[in-house]
């Protein structure tokens, strides 16, 4: 057989299609690989004696989830779930697969997903609130503050050039303009008061540096020793 000039390009160009094919091939073979969910969590009040928990995988399979207080948790890689819930493996009187839910929520739209836990009590066991949110940094990026509100009264916030109302267990997120500007620095006034009555009352006033690379989650929660209004803030900086 003559082999002609063109041999050496026809097979260069036979391999680009065997290496096409082959990773068409393996993309087939994993579904879900290209679809998987980024998973973080951060929880909302501390405990001081944190149990494990875990995340229901289903099929009788589970994962074990840090839920921090003062940061995110590391990124978790799971297949897409209708609903996210966390709670406690075991096994039943037979001997079967049993998962003991502490908490539950639909899954939203999104591949990169910050689930907010909010405790009931200061046992994991007394149960979770989540709040799935979507984690992109288009949605949740550089400047922008989360606020929730875990006190038992209507809080108005100022921050910036933003005002807001917050009622018991509502949340909200903004991204304010900062006030002021000294040099390459640049700072956000932060007021807050609450409602009691008719009348507004200030509970906090400071002043915050703003950073357009760094989120911010702000908790607003009645201290459970002495009744005080309370902040508790959970900075992320991005890359």
């Amino acid at each position: 057989m003559t082999i002609g000039p063109y041999h050496p390009r026809i097979s260069i160009i036979c391999r680009i299609f065997l290496a096409v094919g082959g990773i068409h091939f393996m993309s087939l073979a994993c579904p879900g690989q290209e679809n998987g969910i980024s998973l973080q969590f951060v929880a909302f009040p501390k405990i001081a004696d944190a149990e494990p928990v875990e995340l229901l995988l289903g099929d009788g399979k589970t994962m074990k989830v840090e839920l921090p207080t003062n940061r995110l948790s590391p990124i978790y890689k799971v297949e897409p779930m209708a609903h996210w819930a966390l709670g406690k493996a075991s096994k039943d009187d037979k001997g079967e697969f049993a998962f003991n839910t502490y908490g539950k929520a639909p899954s939203i739209a999104s591949t990169n997903q910050l689930i907010l836990v909010i405790r009931s009590g200061p046992n994991e066991s007394d149960g979770f609130e989540l709040i799935p949110m979507d984690n992109g940094t288009v949605n949740f990026g550089g400047g922008k503050f989360f606020f929730m509100n875990a006190a038992r009264v209507n809080v108005a916030v100022e921050i910036g050039d933003v005002k807001l109302k917050l009622e018991p267990r509502q949340h909200k997120m903004v991204q304010p303009n900062p006030s002021k500007s000294e040099g390459k620095r640049e700072y956000l006034y932060v007021y807050l008061h609450f409602r009691k009555g008719t009348e507004a009352v200030p509970f906090y006033d400071s002043t915050w540096r703003y950073n357009e690379n760094v989120r911010s989650m702000v908790f607003l929660y009645h201290d459970p020793h002495s009744g005080q209004l309370r902040t508790h803030t959970i900075r992320d900086y991005l890359p």
